[in-house]
């Protein structure tokens, strides 16, 4: 039984369930929490990310072992096969909160082990996939029964980590840029088309009003490019769409995992807009893995963590520094012509680039002429699973082959490593115009586009070809520039990006200031975080 935890400090609870880039994320933060403040945390989570999660929070205050007693983990029963709304861990969530409310001690379901009461909570944070209704139950839940040991509901607080952008775009008014009430115009189409709700969100460009975008702080762009790939599949991206939606109307805050250095004006306008509710908005990120073993953690999970590890220092060794190309398109996403993919990396191997591709996604299956291809060229290896992070940061790395996911473009910005754009959702899309356009880090492939996205273009006022030989002849012209001169100018500017985000959270306490000369805000997302704590009465 775990000793009675004395109640010297706020409470926060924390809802990591899945997916596992989410959970991490919140890990983290939880240790950034109790370094700003002694707070109590305490993480639900599920029997299958509870070792993860125990090593991230054990690598993050490897140097500040005193704060690990802040933390407390706690798995709920859940649904495995649900990676967004998981009904299981929300009603077991819930019996969890009554517990804590009454004061009553609350059980591990994975250990057994017993954690003694605290305070009631000041503020529950969920990313973002809990339902509406889960919420009314918090609520309800919350409203002061008699002999409370607290007068105020706990804030509900939504943890974003996707591009801020997005947060205009599909879930804020007409008059700061979005598309306004986004249920009543799903609503319509899917009474006229007879579909359901969440097929047609998915097809995002079809219940746009405007073709052409003008979101702040990013270069125009036409609707139909907001979706720029056909996805193998759809699961649950209309669901997790309208649930973020509803989210947001009904939340009492939003913690951002971005830097306001990444976009200032979508984040600045995030907070006029919530503020106008009386909600608060804190941007704290980024929130990327920075423990003593960080580099341990990515490599016990990975597919071939050694193999990776020998690699990378081969081609160091033969090739030098910033020589490797690393490609990953995410966890979910991959090619619904795969013939794309081996095709720019028939290009890669004819312009003798080493490379490292990540094929996790289900739909990634590697046909044996291509494994077969990559084993005679002999600088190429393929992986399910990679330690991203590891390679990222790895000084042969050079240029990141990215689907534009936003932690993967927080994590190699952290790395200084420039990317070129290979984006399949709205999210990814924003991001590929942001890092090319505005940060000036990045190339974006077009001719990979396929459905939607093979109409015109805003920026370059040409239409995709998206054929083969298309493909063959961007690849080698982006690929060229990367390694040549103009690639430099961009990885210069990716390395400026990186000392932006190496400040938002200083190693050292008490260096926070801002300092316009240099365009570097040191401590700015550590203040971020005090602010949200008061805020709390924290």
């Amino acid at each position: 039984m775990a000793p009675l935890i004395p109640q010297k400090a706020g409470h926060i609870v924390l809802l990591a369930n899945a997916p596992w880039t989410d959970a991490k994320q919140l890990c983290i933060f939880a240790t950034r929490v109790v370094g700003v403040r002694p707070v109590h945390v305490t993480i639900f989570t599920n029997d299958q990310f509870l070792e993860r999660a125990r090593r991230e929070i054990t690598s993050e205050l490897a140097h500040d072992v005193s704060r690990m007693s802040y933390i407390r983990l706690v798995t709920l029963p859940a649904d495995r096969h649900q990676q967004f709304v998981d009904l299981t861990f929300e009603a077991a969530f819930a019996q969890a909160y009554k517990q804590l409310l009454a004061g009553e001690r609350i059980r591990c379901a994975a250990t057994g082990e017993e954690h003694g009461p605290l305070s009631v909570p000041q503020a529950i944070i969920t990313p973002k996939n809990t339902t509406p209704e889960g919420l009314a139950i918090l609520r309800a839940q919350s409203s002061c029964p008699p002999g409370s040991p607290s007068a105020v509901a706990p804030k509900l607080l939504v943890w974003y980590s996707r591009v801020p952008a997005t947060l205009f775009f599909f879930h804020g008014p007409l008059e700061r840029g979005g598309i306004g009430d986004v249920r009543a115009k799903v609503r319509a189409e899917a009474l006229r088309r007879r579909a359901p709700e969440e097929e047609v969100f998915e097809e995002t460009v079809s219940f746009l009003e405007s073709t052409l975008l003008r979101v702040p702080g990013y270069a125009p762009m036409y609707s139909h490019e907001i979706q720029p790939q056909e996805l193998n599949h759809h699961g649950n991206l209309g669901l997790e769409w309208l649930t973020i939606y509803d989210m947001f109307t009904k939340c009492d805050g939003v913690l951002i995992s971005t830097p306001e250095c990444y976009d200032p004006l979508s984040i600045i306008g995030a907070r006029a807009w919530m503020a106008e509710t009386g909600r608060g908005t804190y941007a704290v990120g980024p929130i990327v893995s920075s423990g003593v073993r960080a580099v341990e953690n990515e490599l016990m999970e990975a597919d071939k963590g050694t193999e990776i590890r020998d690699f990378v220092s081969k081609i160091l060794k033969s090739h030098g520094p910033k020589s490797l190309l690393y490609i990953s398109l995410g966890a979910w996403t991959w090619p619904k012509c795969p013939e794309k993919m081996w095709t720019f990396l028939d290009v890669v191997m004819e312009r003798r680039i080493p490379f490292i591709l990540s094929h996790a996604s289900g739909f990634a299956q590697v046909p044996e002429e291509v494994r077969d291809k990559v084993d005679r060229y002999g600088l190429g290896l393929l992986s399910s699973w990679c330690p991203q992070q590891m390679i990222l940061n790895h000084p042969v790395t050079a240029w990141f082959v990215t689907h534009c996911g936003h932690c993967s473009v927080m994590e190699a910005i952290s790395a200084g490593v420039p990317m070129i754009c290979w984006p399949f959702s709205p999210d990814g899309a924003l991001n590929a115009v942001h890092l090319t356009d505005t940060q000036k880090c990045a190339y974006e492939l077009l001719e990979v586009r396929t459905g939607h996205g093979v109409r015109r273009v805003y920026r370059t006022g040409a239409r995709p070809e998206g054929t083969l030989d298309a493909i063959r002849a961007e690849a080698h012209d982006v690929l060229q520039r990367a390694f040549g001169e103009d690639g430099e100018k961009k990885r210069e500017r990716a390395s400026q990006m990186k000392a932006r985000f190496a400040a938002a959270w200083p190693r050292t306490r008490g260096a926070e200031r801002r300092d316009a000369d240099d365009g570097v805000d040191e401590g700015g997302s550590v203040r971020e975080v005090e602010r949200f704590l008061a805020d709390l009465g924290v």
